[in-house]
Order: structure tokens, then sequence, then C-alpha cells
């Protein structure tokens, strides 16, 4: 039977619907995902960049290369791949057939087109003129400490971070470029996301959450801000979020912190006991008794008992094209290093950016953080310098030395006045009687400080809000409102059991605020005619500071159930007060900068501030830059060379200013300080062109009535402190940047010093605060950084940093050759004279030691020395007078250096640092403790008729004799890690996981003669008195464990 049309029409939409279907199944498997995978390297040195961006075009998918340059991800043909990363140029592809796809970025004109953050906006680096320094977070992270800036120690030239606080959560003594203020604060300013804080915010920051650091060091970069920049800027880059799927970091660490001890006052028993046979073959009385004790350990390794640091932090990043975020949460413990010190911190943080429309785009930025420091309670030398032999408590042995008078029993606290009745004659029977035989305040060391709680809470919040419109092709408007809040509560409150009588219990409870306001307003214009780029940046800056504080201090504590303040039964009123106090300032703000032909470039600045400090003739200073630049290596002569990679020439000139000042207010935050704050200094600090009253009391007929009597004498034309520098640098690169480095000189100058200046006593005052004097740092700074050997398996770099200062006081007024001491019962004296360092120690030459054979009672004490030196007669008089005293040395470093390597063998990484310091000379009192100097001076009748005599015998503390070397070379930093290759992390759905172990000052090496815990360390002191210590709180070392892990 023949095929009807119809079976025909049938039969054909089937095949053609067979066709259609079989094309559309081979479209379908053409468009099907597959995995595609590479390596992205720099195609200079064929070296792979961690890190490096991949996006899929028109999508939000995405993701970045992992320690080795390696990515993956699933794709699909006609997929359009764009490979980004900084100081590089992007390149597209489009994904056809290809399994792999390795690409070679080519660097963004020798990377000179890397941003660099400065005041108020970034500026591409090959076009900055200034003393500018950055250092990304690609691995700080993993150095256990508690705050940032102790990441940062020998990572920048000309940025001195001395660990001057061994305890938990302590700041270190940052400067930059010397001490150029005689009552001012030396301390850098802080600048995180734009955001202006306190010093004190570093230690509430998480590593993890920051991308870099910029230190703005010359005047020229700094005077953008202006009276704030006088001591150098520390910038603060935090992570923003990312275009692409969310990214989540968890990264920790945990390990032990050990504190470094001192041989020199490490004593014990049975060492003296050996030294004194060796001296002259027997013991004496003292020390046959205190080696019945049955204890003898020194008291540091009591109060040095190490810790736990531990850290967490878990972070997000991600967004859209036109909407990106970061959010992070963090947690760290410190037990630090001494008796029941523990820092623990809180964070948090939010950061969402949002572009609304092409024009207007907003910002905010939040990071709260709270912290809790439990502080060792008492200063080190007041416990450490305790005999050896004392016991801790009680038992039923050492009461057998005990008068019963005392009524002690087993578990009491053990006082050296207590031990009196001992065995000499080895019967057994203790019923020989010896008095005083230690030398302390008979009370026991260890309840001085575990009966004693002191605690810091503090909580923090910084952030900021902003919207940018852009007002036409390189014109925007940006308006910020930033801020800080701080509150803070202590308690210190001792115990019954503290001291010798229980009713010295108290409890100070103190309550301290701060609010920091600033509103900003900035048009910025960057626009590129040709060969010219031009940027000008116009703004005002309004701010407003709000100070509270108050302090109560109660007594009468009659047990230690109730440790609060209404456990007292009496108020102290002279110790029990509350003030506030203000601060308001506003700027105007202009900067242009200019490049020709990426060659040559200049930038001017000019600001404008006003500050409720000063006295209104005086009100408003104008701080004004000036910075040149010469790109050599752009040149046509040197364009085509191979060795020359990058050489540019730069100088700069800048005024910057100061108005904050420390005429002497306490830092409580100090190891060992009060909690209380003088009121009378802050008033001083933020009123001092006006006539302050302090309250007072005084009687009338019999009565004690308040009153008020003057707290200064007011100085309506002060002005602001002025730092003048100068700044001729070198930037060099050579062999395709495989040896890059700087060189630097500066000088600064800081005159108009606002310092107290003897006036006549028919005032009333001893001082007035006027602007007289000057100061003038100078020094060099040196980085290179080599990139030794590149393979694919095994690369090499080093960093050399280098910096050197010589301080000079130049001019000093009337005050020129002032002599000042600190402490009245140890009046160790410091000279201010022009020509010298400021700060400079004064006293006497040591001649020699007392011999022992002249001494009383020289093995009393165990350790002991002799508190009298003789002293040489400079002059040849024949009389001990002041002019036979001499400048003694300084606390400056002369010399501070970082030499640092990382290696990169396959999947694992190796990293050693080492940092000095030298020429630097510390005063240490503690000796004066620990050898119980104040109880040795005493001579024997023997010593008379030798020529010991008593003129030309001085107190140690008054000679050059605890002058001691603070130079020091440490291994800083030591770091090792393995990351799991792709193949491995890929199948556990993770794109990174590295482990490491860390070290810190595994190495710690100090010069001879030094006796201390750490040459770092100084006590909080004026400007003029630097340099001191009493054997300062201890350096440490950490050994940890950490792990790194990206999903």
């Amino acid at each position: 039977m023949q095929p009807t049309k119809l079976n025909l029409m049938m039969n054909l939409k089937i095949k053609l619907a067979t066709i259609f279907t079989l094309f559309c199944v081979i479209a379908i498997f053409a468009q099907e995902k597959y995995v595609l995978s590479g390596t992205v390297m720099s195609a200079v040195d064929k070296m792979p960049i961690p890190g490096a961006n991949i996006i899929i075009l028109k999508t939000t998918r995405g993701t970045s290369t992992d320690f080795d340059g390696n990515y993956q991800l699933d794709v699909v043909k006609g997929d359009v791949l764009q490979f980004s990363y900084i100081g590089y140029v992007t390149q597209t592809i489009i994904v056809d057939t290809q399994k792999t796809v390795n690409i070679s970025l080519v660097e963004s004109d020798n990377s000179l087109s890397e941003v660099v953050v400065i005041g108020y906006g970034t500026q591409k680096k090959s076009h900055t003129t200034g003393a500018i320094s950055k250092v990304v977070n690609d691995d700080l992270g993993q150095i256990a400490v508690s705050r940032v800036d102790d990441a940062l120690v020998g990572q920048v030239s000309g940025v001195n971070i001395q660990a001057t606080d061994g305890e938990a959560g302590a700041a270190p003594t940052i400067t930059i470029r010397g001490v150029g203020s005689m009552a001012g604060d030396s301390t850098p300013l802080i600048v995180v996301d734009g955001v202006i804080v306190d010093s004190d915010f570093l230690g509430s920051l998480n590593m993890n959450d920051v991308e870099s650091f910029e230190i703005l060091k010359d005047a020229a970069s700094a005077s953008i801000y202006g009276s704030k920049g006088s001591n150098g800027i520390i910038m603060i880059t935090m992570k923003s979020g990312i275009e692409g799927k969310t990214r989540i970091s968890y990264n920790t660490y945990t390990g032990f912190k050990e504190a470094r001890k001192s041989d020199a006052y490490g004593y014990t028993t049975k060492e003296w006991a050996e030294q004194q046979m060796e001296e002259n073959g027997e013991l004496s009385i003292y020390t046959q008794a205190q080696l019945q004790t049955g204890t003898d350990r020194s008291w540091q390794d009591v109060f040095f008992d190490g810790g736990a640091i531990t850290s967490h932090s878990l972070s997000f990043r991600g967004g859209n094209k036109s909407t990106k975020y970061t959010a992070s949460l963090n947690y760290s413990n410190d037990e630090g290093v001494l008796l029941n010190d523990n820092y623990s911190k809180y964070g948090a943080r939010l950061k969402v950016d949002n572009k609304i429309n092409d024009k207007f785009s907003i910002g905010v930025n939040f990071t709260p953080s709270y912290t809790v420091r439990d502080r060792f309670a008492e200063s080190i030398h007041n416990v450490a310098r305790h005999q050896p032999w004392l016991p801790i408590y009680h038992d039923e042995y050492t009461l057998q030395m005990v008068d019963p008078s005392f009524g002690l029993q087993v578990g009491d606290y053990a006082r050296q006045d207590h031990f009196t009745i001992f065995d000499f004659n080895g019967d057994g029977v203790f019923d020989e009687e010896l008095q005083n035989l230690g030398n302390s305040t008979n009370q026991n060391p260890y309840a001085r400080a575990s009966e004693r709680s002191r605690m810091d809470k503090k909580f923090k919040l910084f952030g900021s809000v902003n919207g940018k419109y852009k007002i036409t092709d390189g014109l925007n408007f940006t308006t910020t409102i930033s801020g800080s809040i701080q509150d803070t509560k202590r308690t210190d409150y001792l115990g019954t059991l503290a001291r010798r009588i229980s009713t010295e219990a108290y409890m100070v409870e103190t309550n301290q605020k701060e609010q920091y306001y600033i509103f900003d307003n900035f048009l910025n214009y960057n626009k590129v005619f040709g060969k010219h780029e031009i940027g000008v940046t116009l703004g005002n800056s309004i701010e407003t500071r709000d100070y509270f504080f108050s302090t109560i201090k109660g007594i009468g504590f009659e047990n230690d159930v109730v440790q609060q303040i209404s456990g007292a039964t009496s108020i102290i009123a002279d110790e029990t007060f509350g003030f506030e106090w203000q601060k308001r300032g506003i700027s105007y703000i202009s900067r242009l900068t200019y490049a020709y032909d990426d060659k040559y470039l200049m930038s001017l600045s000019l600001r404008r501030d006003g500050s409720s400090i000063f006295g209104s003739d005086y009100k408003y200073g104008n701080f004004s830059a000036a910075s040149l630049g010469w790109n050599i290596h752009k040149e046509k002569f040197l364009e085509d060379s191979d060795f020359v990679s990058l050489l540019k020439l730069r100088a700069s000139y800048g005024v910057t200013g100061n108005d904050r000042l420390n005429t002497g207010s306490v830092n409580p935050d100090a190891q060992g300080s009060t909690s209380v704050l003088s009121s009378d200094n802050v008033l001083q600090d933020y009123y001092p062109h006006l006539s302050l009253l302090d309250l007072t009391t005084y009687v009338v007929d019999g009565t004690i009535t308040t009153g008020y009597s003057p707290l200064n004498l007011a100085n309506p034309e002060l002005k602001w402190e002025r730092l003048i520098e100068i700044n001729p640098g070198i930037d060099f690169g050579f062999l395709n940047n495989k040896i890059t480095g700087s060189i630097d000189w500066y000088q600064r100058t800081s005159d108009q010093l606002l310092l107290n200046n003897p006036v006549s006593a028919t005032t009333g005052f001893n001082s007035a605060l006027v602007n007289l004097g000057e100061v003038k740092n100078q020094g060099f700074e040196f980085e290179i950084r080599t990139r030794n050997i590149n393979k694919e398996k095994f690369s090499w770099q080093s960093t050399l940093i280098a910096t050197t200062n010589e301080n000079t006081l130049v001019n000093f007024a009337d005050s020129n050759g002032q002599i000042t001491s600190i402490d009245p019962s140890r009046p160790a004296e410091w000279i201010n004279q022009e020509g010298q360092p400021i700060s400079s120690f004064y006293g006497y030459v040591v001649e020699s030691e007392v011999p022992v054979e002249y001494r009383d009672r020289p093995y009393r004490h165990v350790g002991a020395e002799f508190g009298w030196v003789k002293v040489k007669d400079l002059n040849g008089d024949g009389v001990l007078d002041a002019d036979d005293k001499t400048i003694l040395g300084n606390p400056y470093p002369e010399l501070i250096w970082s030499f640092s390597n990382d290696f990169k063998i396959g999947n694992l990484d190796f990293s050693v640092m080492f940092q000095g310091s030298h020429g630097a000379e510390v005063r240490n009192i503690g000796d004066h403790y620990l050898f119980s100097h104040n109880n040795n001076r005493t001579l024997n009748d023997a010593a008379a008729e030798a020529g010991y005599g008593n003129e030309f015998l001085v107190d140690k503390y008054l000679t050059n004799s605890i002058i001691q070397d603070a130079s020091y070379i440490a291994l800083r930093n030591v770091n090792i890690g393995y990351s799991f290759p792709e193949d491995l992390t890929s199948k556990l759905k993770i794109s990174k996981l590295r482990i490491y172990a860390s070290g810190q000052n595994l190495m710690y090496k100090t010069a001879d003669g030094y006796t201390g815990w750490n040459p770092e360390a100084l006590d909080k002191t004026s400007p003029t008195q630097y340099g001191y210590q009493r054997g300062g709180s201890p350096i440490y070392r950490t050994i940890s464990l950490g792990l790194d892990l990206d999903f």
C-alpha cells in the first residue's frame, strides 16, 4: 500500500523533531560545566602570585589563587575570565575547550602603579615624593602577640618599637625618628581606615583583619594632618569586601610564653654560700641560718610563671558589583608571663560598601571590642628583691624558727621578721636566736601580689559612615562622620592579707570615658591630561573630644568576702573626686599633586588648624609642606637599561605641629603605675592658657575649711610646638627589581617647645609653661630587599633594614643645664644641656668598688652588693662637689636594624628575622633594690685606715655604676609552615589549608654588664627624665602552633 500524504508529513515531522532534539542534546552537552585549572605567575620572575583574583565576568562567580598561585574554577565554553592582582595589568581570556590556562601577569609599569594610602586619599607609589613605608600583611597574623603594633618590630626603618612593658596586653613604646618634644606627647598618630583613634585601640584590633600598614615618616607626608602629625603617622588599612562568592577564613594559633630571667637577679642561698666559701673559707652566721629554712629559689622563679596565648579569628568577605562586605569575629586570650597576669579580647568588625548608582556610593564601618586585663598587682622589683630563703607559707618545720608570740599556724604567710630561732650547734633543736636576718619591709612578697586584684575592663568602638558623590568625571565629594568611644572601668583591691597590717586594705574604683568625633568634608579632583596628571584635595575637618574621669577610694575592709567599694567602712575624701574636660578643633586642608609624563613629580599641601588648647591670639597654626620627585629610570637614557629598573630622587620639606601635652599625667596602663590620674596635670594639659584653680583645704579657727588655690601661671601667649623637617631620599630597583630599596637622610628640628621654665619665686610658683627650646634629630634610614633565588620550587628573599638617629638639644633658654631627679629617696640625676641629647644621665664617675674586707657584715643579705662606691675627683681639687659630676650617657639607640630571610621549598615556607639595637643606655635602678644597696652602706674599722673615708664615697645610684648598656640582638621571629597541596584541598572543598609553627625572641642576647630583665623596658617618665627602669618588665619568648583555613 502506497503511503499517504498524511503519513509522509508525519514521518517528516518526526525526523525533524529527532534531529532538533539531537542538536539540543549536543548543545547541552557542549554547555556543561567542567573544571578549569592553572597557575597565575609573574611575567618578570616566573614566581607564582598567591591571592590573584579570577572572576567570570557578568556573573558573581570567581576564585583566587592559593599560596602556590594555583586555581580551579567551574566554567563553560564562552565564559570570559578576568585575571587581576594589585600592581599587575589585568588580563581576560575567553574559555573555549581548554582544560588548563596558565597566566603570566605583567607588572603594571614595573609595579609603580601600586597604590599607597596617604592622608585623606591614595596615591600611586610611583608618584609619592615623601618618606612612606608600606608593610603588607602577608603573614604577620602568625606572630603570636596580643597587639598588632607588637608585630611591626623590625618591619620598617625609622620606627623604634620597644617592648617597654611585659604585662599581657601592654602597649610598646613607639617613636618615629626620635623624641622631639620636652612636654608634649611623642606617640605617633594612629589612623585606621581613615578614622583617627587613640593608640590604645591597637590593643583591640585583630591582625587577620588588617590589609596593610603605611607609615608616614617625614613632615611633608604627615603635614596633611597638621598638629597631629609631628610624631609621624601609622595608617592602617583594614580588609574590604570583594566581588564574588563569599570567602570564609578561619585563623587560629595557640602557644606558650616564657619570661626571660636575669642571671644577676637569680641568686640563691646555696650559690651565695658557695661564693663565701671560695672567698674566705667560711659561712657567715646569717647564711648558716638562711640555709635552714628549707626554701631556696629566686623570687623571679615564683613571679615569672609563664602562660598560654590563644587566638581565634573567623571572617567573611564577599559581595557583588554594587555591594561588598566584610565581617569578622575574633577572640584571644593571653595569660602573660607574670603571676595572675591575663589579657582577654573579644572583637567584631563589619564593613559594607554600596554603590547605589554611577554617581553615589555609601559605606559604613564599625569595629567594637571588649577587653579584660587582670594585671600583675605590684612593681616587679618590689617583690622580686626579697630573699630566696623566704618561703611563701609556713609549715610545721618553719614554725620551729618562729617565736610563738607571733601566734602563727600552718598555712600563714611567712615574713622575714618571723625567722629568729635557729639550730647553729647541730643538735636538732631550734633554740638559738638571731635577729634581723633579712633586708625587706617584712611583708610577704607573694601576698603582696596574690592578695591584690587589679583589673581593667574596656569597651571600645570606632567606626565611620561615609557618602561619596561623583560630581563629574574626576571630581568627587566625600563626607564622613567618624569617631571612637572608650569606656574604662578600673578596680584596685588590696586585700586584708596583702600587707603586714590588715587595716591597710583598700579599694579604688575608677571610671573613665572618652568620646571623639570627627566630621570631614572633602573635594577630590584627579584628572589626566595627556602627559599631565593632577590631583587636588580641598577639605574641612571638625573634631570634638569629651573626657570624663571619676575615682573613689574606700578603706576599712574587715575581710575579703565583699571586694566592692560598698564593703568599705570609710571613704577617703582627698582621693575621691571626678571631673570632665574637653578639646575642640577645626581644620582646613588643601593639597596639590602633579606628575608630568610619570617622570617629574610635585606635591604641595597647606593645613590650618585651630585648637582649644591655646589662647585666642594663637589658637590657629599653619602647617605647610612641599616635595619633589624625579623618576630617572623613565628618562630615555635609562629606559632600555637591563640593570636599572627603578631610580627615583625625591626631596621634601614640611612643617607640622603639636598640641598634645603630657606635663606629668599618670599613664594608668603602665606596669606598676597607679590607676588614678593627676587632675592637676590633666587640666594643665588641656587648658594651659587659663588661670586654673585647685580644690584645697585650710584651717580657720581650728576648723578645716574647703577653698581654692591657684594651680598654674596662665600664659595666653602659648602656641603650637613646631617641627620642621627636610628629607632627601632615593628609591632604587635593579635587575628587574630583584634588588629594591631606599635610602633617606632626615633632619627634623622641633622648636617653640612647650616646657616648664623657671620663674621668680615671688609669683608663688617655681616654673611656668612657655614656648622655648629647640631639639634636633637627624639620621639615615636604609632599606634593601632582594629576591635572591626565584625558582618554581624554591625561592629565597632577604630584607635588611637599618636606622641611625642622633638627638641634640639645640636651645633650652633659661632652663639650659637643668638638673632634675625622679625619686627623692634615690635622687639619680638627669641633665638637659645644649649640645647634648635631651635626658642625658648625669652624676659621678666610679673609681673603684669598696673591697669586701672593709664592709660591715657583707654577707648578711643573699646577693648583696655594697651600696657605696669610691668616685673620681674629676677637677682634682681634693673636694667632692657638683663640679665632679659629668654626663654619663643617654637613652637613645644609635643604630636599630633587622635582617630577614624568607624561603619557600615546594609547599614548605620558612622565615627568620634577627633584630637589634645598639648604643642606647639605661639607668637601671633595679640594682639598688635587688642587690640590697640601701642595707649595705656601713664600713668597718679597717676601712678608714685603708683610705676609704666617707668624703669620696657616694651611693651607686648617683654614679655610672647603674648606667648600663641597653644594646641587644634578638631572634625576633621564626616561622615554618606547610601548605597542603591543591589536589588534597580540592577534595576537602577548601581553597587553603596551612599549618605552621612560630617563635618569637627564641634568642635574646643582651650586652655585657646589663643585669635586668629587659633592656628595652622603660618606666613612664617625662621626656626630660627618660631612660629609667627598675629592672624592667620582662621580655618573653613565645612558641606557638597555628592553622590558616580558607573556604
